[in-house]
């Protein structure tokens, strides 16, 4: 986490008036009931000789430890009781946990839990994080955690952790992305568990829920589906009659994620979670906004108040920040960093904007708040608009991300890594709807119609694209073997003349189609006055032909093998084999449960 634990608690009561409703501190879910672990123990950060612990409770607790040995499966309640409030047990180790309480999560009307309340509620949900050290390289240990809760306890099951994998210890990397609480999500995970076995890393491309401060996409959607509980074997989601449980990959497995778009939360303040999702504006009009009304909410110019009004009244990641533990890169903190992953260099970007539609009413007088216009009822208000799909962080030339990059790039780590993978949400290469408009600040156009009216668009010039005219360069330059974004939720792939691979396995729990002739489908495109030539109606704006998958391709009516999966039907999962050097993606048929996933594509990569 970027923010210590115990800072978490620091701004609770000033989010409590922003978000309204609070529910009674320390509340845990039925008054009188055993205590409940709100997740299993998932892995993060793991060093040469360390590992991260962390779990989540709807109780403070008092005494929250990681018991870890060969005999921790054997303990019964007693003995765990006595490891958890300090005694020795033979036969194993005790880790204390650090214990702080996630400062926005909430509920609302919309939230599919029982009795969800009417406005927006704070839900009182504690973290507990424990390092546990003194661990040998390439070797699996057992462990279990244990919270105690005025005098009741509850205990995981037992899993196993590692250290960081050494040099040369073949690891199966999960590459996914957009599990966004979707239908197929949890089948896709369960399968590949049952597909290439334990699972040793996951890197996630962003897009881990779909509103980030509602707790229930987190940890308890009582439609089977949330995140933890996916990615944990706890899930419960029923499709085509067959109900699926999930993987049980993060209690054994670090994660590393990117930050898509549905990791930042808009301004606080509004009566809904989803109304506040929808409602960022750029820092830069916030701090314009700020200005006005420093005089009256920051009299004496605090410096903390005057940040925390910013960031309030623009976007945050601090949810996301705050449930997991990730490397650090320095200027940009948790929201990208680099780190070794075994025989892998990982660079993890922040690269995403927020997602308007696409709709331009005839009559501008009926503009509504989209990716190319404003409402003119609004242009007079600068927290009211929407600012086009305007980019959370600038990563094109210049930027305090790409002068990282950069430097990250020509770093030894990285030139000794024997093989390289950069993730970020929004790539540069792809057939899915999202990849318009083309990924650049939004150029702004004022006018004036006859009854007064201000009126706004937004353009976007394709030669702008900073993904395809700054990054990607400096990828391929640098000799990355694999670019693994998200966004589009399909399946596709393309191959540079460098020979960096850009994949996209986001065909996880749906999809929104590719745009292609083969599919037939063709992405929306403005009208006049935005130039035709800056949006790409079919193809991929980033100029790659997409690649046909090696082994087993879809094919269209005629037999024609499609260079995509753009399907409800089918989920697709892919894993990075380090000891084959090889990158897998398999393809399941939902319709048929019974058959098991077959080898879409299995590509080399470089080293």
């Amino acid at each position: 986490m970027s923010r210590p634990i115990w800072q978490f608690t620091a701004i609770v009561a000033v989010l409590t008036l922003l978000m309204g409703a609070a529910a009674p501190s320390g509340a845990s879910a039925g008054a009188g009931a055993d205590p409940v672990l709100l997740t299993e123990p998932f892995l993060q950060s793991p060093a040469k000789n360390s590992v991260r612990v962390v779990w989540l409770t709807e109780f403070a607790g008092r005494h929250h430890v990681v018991v870890v040995g060969d005999r921790a499966g054997e303990l019964n309640r007693a003995e765990l009781r006595a490891a958890a409030t300090g005694g020795k047990i033979r036969g194993v180790r005790v880790f204390r946990a650090r214990t702080g309480e996630l400062s926005r999560v909430a509920e609302d009307a919309a939230s599919q839990i029982p009795d969800p309340p009417a406005q927006i509620t704070r839900r009182h949900i504690w973290r507990h994080e424990a390092t546990v050290r003194g661990l040998g390289v390439g070797s699996r240990t057992p462990y279990r955690v244990v919270s105690i809760e005025r005098g009741a306890m509850v205990a995981s099951d037992t899993y196993t952790l590692a250290p960081a994998a050494a040099p040369g210890q073949a690891q199966k990397i999960l590459l996914t992305s957009d599990h966004q609480l979707m239908p197929n999500t949890p089948a896709n995970l369960q399968k590949a568990v049952e597909t290439v076995g334990r699972i040793d890393a996951v890197f996630l491309a962003g897009d881990l829920v779909n509103i980030p401060d509602r707790a229930s996409e987190w940890f308890d959607d009582q439609r089977g589906g949330a995140f933890f509980p996916a990615l944990q074997g706890r899930a419960s989601r029923t499709v085509n009659g067959v109900t699926w449980t999930g993987g049980e990959i993060l209690q054994n497995a670090p994660i590393f994620p990117a930050i898509g778009n549905h990791e930042v939360q808009g301004r606080s303040g509004l009566p809904t979670l989803n109304e506040s999702f929808n409602a960022p504006v750029p820092r830069e009009v916030a701090e314009a906004a700020y200005r006005k009304v420093a005089r009256q909410v920051n009299p004496r110019n605090n410096r903390k108040i005057k940040e925390r009004w910013i960031l309030e009244n623009s976007f945050n990641t601090e949810t996301y920040e705050e449930i997991f533990s990730l490397p650090t890169s320095g200027p940009g903190g948790e929201r990208w960093y680099a780190t070794t992953v075994g025989d892998v260099r990982l660079i993890s970007l922040y690269a995403t904007r927020i997602w308007r539609g696409t709709g331009i009413a005839t009559d501008p007088a009926n503009w509504q708040r989209t990716r190319y216009t404003e409402a003119p009822a609004t242009t007079d208000d600068l927290l009211a608009q929407g600012w086009g799909s305007h980019i959370f962080e600038e990563i094109g030339v210049g930027s305090r991300q790409y002068r990282w990059l950069r430097r990250e790039v020509a770093s030894r780590q990285f030139r000794d890594a024997k093989y390289t993978v950069v993730m970020l949400h929004e790539g540069p290469h792809g057939l899915g709807d999202n990849v318009n408009p083309p990924f650049t600040d939004p150029m702004r156009t004022e006018q004036t119609d006859a009854a007064g009216n201000t009126l706004v668009r937004y353009d976007y010039p394709r030669a702008d694209n900073v993904l395809t005219r700054d990054v990607a360069p400096l990828l391929e330059s640098a000799g990355v073997n694999l670019v693994l974004n998200g966004h589009s939720h399909l399946w596709n792939r393309f191959t540079a003349g460098s020979g960096t691979h850009y994949l996209e396995t986001s065909n996880v729990g749906n999809s929104y189609g590719a745009f292609h002739p083969l599919s037939g489908r063709s992405r929306p495109v403005p009208p006049a006055p935005w130039d035709p030539d800056n949006y790409l109606a079919q193809g991929n704006p980033g100029g790659l032909e997409p690649q046909v998958p090696t082994v087993a391709p879809l094919t269209d009516p005629a037999g024609t093998p499609l260079p995509f999966v753009q399907s409800n039907d089918y989920s697709v999962f892919s894993v990075l084999d380090t000891g084959t050097g090889e990158v897998t993606s398999y393809r399941y048929d939902m319709r048929t449960p019974d058959v098991a996933p077959v080898v879409l594509d299995r590509f080399p990569l470089s080293a």
